[in-house]
């Protein structure tokens, strides 16, 4: 695999990860666990996750707007990942 690709596939999957915590830790002003734990006790955890992956839409876009289009793919299959992720949770 691509290096640049491989780049990619990690932004795409560290990213959501991030925009969690930041939105939780700052903008909630809550504690990220406590707030991951309710989460899951609500049966809400595919929600967020869908929306916390969101932000691979507009780093895809800025990477192929940059012309950087093996990042850019990285983070499609990223986003993909997440996708059947949340796929399984629903499912199971």
């Amino acid at each position: 695999m691509n290096k640049q690709f491989i780049k990619g596939l990690f932004i795409g999957l560290i990213s959501p990860i991030v925009a969690f915590v930041i939105y939780v830790a700052f903008y909630l002003e809550a504690d990220v666990m406590e707030t991951y734990n309710s989460l899951v006790k609500m049966n809400k955890l595919t929600h967020v996750i869908s929306l916390s992956a969101l932000i691979n839409l507009l780093l895809f876009f800025m990477h192929i707007k940059t012309n950087k289009d093996m990042v850019a793919k990285g983070i499609i299959l990223a986003t993909m990942i997440y996708a059947f992720v949340v796929l399984g949770l629903k499912l199971f």
